[in-house]
């Protein structure tokens, strides 16, 4: 409608001084066997947790296995293990599978953004310990 090109468009708009001033905090592990034991682990959970019924509800109330939102990491393979083209066990280690590549393609991903101050945890540090270098980070970025 404006006649001007996506590229122009791109072009003109970055050139605008940014209205806020972000702070980026990422979260990573110093043992990536740590952060794939964590995905192995919400894997189980959401199984405990009812993922198997949840997916049996969804398809008895109409929602086609092949839509987008059922093509999601952790619905696919389990809709293929209730079709018995596997057991739950196998899709299982499918998500774990597929949950930990994920998590790797999402560390390169962000890692590209020179902005982001990483919080790297080690094996001793509790979840509390991680919030308090949190906030320190954004006391200093107050400053």
């Amino acid at each position: 409608e404006t006649g001007e090109t996506i590229t122009a468009h791109n072009l003109k708009t970055q050139a605008i001084p940014p209205r806020y001033s972000p702070l980026w905090i990422g979260l990573d592990f110093e043992d990536r066997e740590e952060l794939y034991r964590r995905i192995d682990s919400r894997v189980d959970i959401m199984l405990e947790m009812g993922l198997i019924d949840e997916i049996k509800s969804l398809l008895a109330r109409g929602i086609p296995a092949k839509c987008t939102a059922m093509q999601a990491i952790g619905y696919k393979e389990f809709i293929a293990a209730l079709n018995g083209e596997c057991t739950i066990e196998e899709a299982a280690d499918q998500v774990r599978m597929f949950s930990r590549r994920y998590g790797k393609r999402q560390l390169t991903w962000f890692r590209r953004n020179k902005n982001i101050h990483w919080l790297i945890r080690d094996a001793h540090e509790t979840s509390e310990e991680i919030l308090q270098q949190a906030r320190q980070v954004i006391r200093e970025f107050d400053k």
